[in-house]
């Protein structure tokens, strides 16, 4: 089995390299092979429905980055921060959305495009290894929020998670030690990592686009605030495609026929084949990331892996889920294998020819499995 990944930016294609097919998939063939058919038999519907080809196809994508930005760039926790927490709840409350800052300590390291701050390279992601599991291996944050270790409530999963829009984080903090909303909105400045939909900001608004300088000691004014330029938003949370562990969900699980109109890409993870699939054995996923996904991204240290996931079937069954697994942004109940993944040695949202006022463009994703 073979695959390759492109990522384009309107109709110019930016990459395109073969990816890296993990153990996971050789244990999701396994799975298919010794699932006992007389599962159909039985008049319980969730069980018969473990056959269901659906549970057994590629569900969802998700990105990460290296493991030292888990510790960097808006994932960081300091005093200056921690100051502008009462700003982050007011802002919320006039706008309703949570603001993002990333430090900057060192100016000469940063690009600033437009108002987004590109952050510089904080660690590759880890070597290619057919035995991973999650993107980023062994990551450990040290963020803290009211004396507690954020981690030690929302343990880093090995990718970008979606925490910012304030649907999702309420619900997550409930019954937590972060439930006050100081701390709600401190943990969902920490996590991010992608913004909301603009159909749901307010009109005319500046977006939660921020980045803060730190200068010397020695200056008067030791950070520097600016606001980001208009309203924002990403795909993901406009379609609600992500869950907040960062998964975006299969839109499409049927392999069109000539004449299907697909999915937009815009919507979640789509999937495609063409009338000569019998005999090229090709399935594509393409997923579109919105200017504000990319840009969001850059903030908490950008995009450095993409993975593709199946659902784990044995862990959903055990966790006590039965199939059909519906797909919720909160609770999301299913449990997902690592099909294959993709390492970047360059950030995804890296903007060519920075001329002072670019913002990060639209990118398209397409990967393509070769199945034969």
């Amino acid at each position: 089995m073979r695959g390759e990944v492109e990522i384009w930016n309107g109709d110019e294609l930016l990459f395109k390299e073969p990816n890296m097919i993990v153990d996971g998939a050789g244990e999701l063939l396994a799975d298919i092979m010794t699932v006992s058919p007389s599962l159909s038999g039985i008049q319980n519907t969730s069980t018969s429905a473990i056959l269901d080809a659906s549970n057994y196809i590629i569900q969802a994508i998700s990105f990460g980055t290296g493991k030292d930005a888990f510790n960097a760039n808006a994932h960081a926790m300091d005093a200056t921060k921690e100051a502008l927490i009462p700003f982050f709840v007011n802002r919320l409350a006039t706008s309703g959305v949570v603001p993002v800052v990333t430090f900057v300590s060192s100016i000469e390291n940063y690009t600033l495009a437009g108002d987004f701050v590109i952050p510089p390279k904080v660690g590759l992601p880890v070597a290619p290894d057919p035995a991973l599991t999650v993107l980023e291996p062994n990551i450990a944050m040290n963020a803290k929020v009211g004396g507690y270790f954020v981690s030690s409530v929302f343990p880093p999963n090995g990718q970008l998670t979606n925490f910012m829009p304030s649907s999702i984080f309420s619900s997550m903090v409930q019954n937590t030690v972060f439930s006050s909303t100081t701390s709600a909105v401190a943990v969902a400045s920490l996590l991010g990592c992608f913004p909301d939909g603009s159909g749901v900001l307010p009109t005319g608004s500046r977006y939660n686009k921020f980045y803060v300088r730190r200068g010397s000691s020695s200056e008067a004014n030791p950070y520097i605030q600016a606001a980001g330029v208009e309203v924002v938003g990403g795909f993901f949370n406009a379609a609600s495609s992500m869950d907040v562990s960062g998964f975006v969900n299969l839109v499409m699980s049927s392999v069109p026929r000539v004449g299907y109109s697909m999915s937009s890409t815009a919507s979640g993870l789509c999937m495609s084949a063409n009338s000569s699939f019998s005999s090229n054995g090709v399935i594509e996923y393409s997923v579109a990331l919105a200017s504000g996904d990319v840009g969001f991204a850059n903030m908490y240290g950008g995009i450095y892996h993409l993975g593709l996931w199946t659902i784990d079937m044995n862990k959903s069954l055990q966790s006590g889920n039965r199939p059909p697994f519906a797909f919720t942004r909160v609770n999301n109940p299913r449990k997902y294998k690592l099909f294959c993944r993709k390492g970047l040695s360059k950030n995804l949202g890296f903007i060519e020819g920075f001329n002072g006022d670019l913002n990060n463009t639209q990118l398209s994703i397409k990967w393509r499995l070769r199945f034969l």
